[in-house]
């Protein structure tokens, strides 16, 4: 017979670590990625082009719920 608590996965790895320790260990990752070499660095073109999309897939979606809402109201034919 299988109980609740044996259906449910168990916490591993990260997983298993207190927010604060988690945090710590991200932060100790970061740096080290820095120091090394490896982390992007967003240049400011960059960054604008970032926030220039953001803007441009939000604008977008808002409009096609717009348009989705409109249709679905009106009676079809």
């Amino acid at each position: 017979m299988t109980t609740p608590s044996d259906t449910t996965p168990r916490k591993r790895g990260f997983a298993l670590l207190d927010a604060e320790k988690m945090k710590q260990v991200a932060a100790l990752g970061g740096r080290t990625a820095h120091a090394a070499g490896r982390a992007h660095q967003f240049s400011r073109e960059e960054a604008r082009a970032a926030a220039r999309r953001s803007v441009e897939v939000r604008t977008r979606r808002a409009a096609e719920q717009r348009a989705g809402s409109s249709t679905s109201e009106s009676p079809s034919a």
